[in-house]
C-alpha cells in the first residue's frame, strides 16, 4: 500500500511539474529578446485569377496573427521584423477525371510569396512561397464556396508563415 502511495505520488507530481512549468507550452515563440515591433506591407495580387478582397485579406490576417500570438508590436514604419507579401497563385485545376463526366474534382490553390526582412538578424532573412490547396467536387460551383475556401486556405498560409518566423520551423 504504502508503494501505491509514493508511486501515485510521483506521477501526481511530474504531471504538475510538467504542465505548470510550461515545458509543454506549444504556443511558445523563438523571437528574439531585442525584436519589438514587426511591420507589414499591404499585400499586393499577381495572381492570374484575382480576388479582389485577397490581399488586404491576408495583410490583415498576418498582422492580427502576430500582435495576438506575440509580444510584438505592430509598427506604421519599417519594423524589426519586417513583411512584404504577394499573392502569385488563386487557381482551379481539376484534380480528378471521370471518363463519363470529365472533371469529378476540383483542386483549388492558392500561394502568397513572402518576403520576411530583419535587420538585426539577416540570416533569419527569407523569401519563399506558400501554398495551400484544397479538393471538392466538381459538380459544386466554385462562387458557391468561394469565400469559406478562401478563408480557410488562407488561414493555414498564415499558419506557415507564423511558423517560419515566429516558431522558427
Amino acid at each position: 500500500m504504502n508503494w501505491n502511495k509514493r508511486l501515485f505520488f510521483a506521477i501526481f507530481a511530474t504531471i504538475f511539474t510538467l504542465s505548470g512549468c510550461g515545458i509543454y507550452d506549444f504556443k511558445g515563440t523563438n523571437i528574439p529578446n531585442d525584436i519589438n515591433t514587426f511591420g507589414v506591407g499591404f499585400f499586393t495580387n499577381e495572381a492570374s485569377l484575382v480576388n479582389p478582397k485577397l490581399a488586404m485579406n491576408l495583410t490583415e490576417k498576418l498582422k492580427t496573427k502576430f500582435q495576438t500570438e506575440t509580444r510584438l508590436g505592430l509598427s506604421s514604419e519599417i519594423g524589426d521584423y519586417q513583411f512584404a507579401g504577394t499573392v502569385v497563385s488563386y487557381q482551379l485545376d481539376p484534380a480528378a477525371i471521370s471518363p463519363e463526366t470529365g472533371a469529378s474534382q476540383t483542386q483549388f490553390t492558392m500561394g502568397v510569396r513572402i518576403e520576411f526582412n530583419c535587420a538585426k538578424y539577416p540570416e533569419k532573412n527569407f523569401t519563399k512561397t506558400f501554398t495551400s490547396s484544397k479538393i471538392f467536387d466538381a459538380t459544386t460551383e466554385f462562387t458557391s464556396i468561394e469565400d469559406n475556401l478562401t478563408e480557410e486556405l488562407g488561414t493555414i498560409i498564415i499558419q506557415q508563415i507564423f511558423s517560419a518566423v515566429a516558431l522558427d520551423w
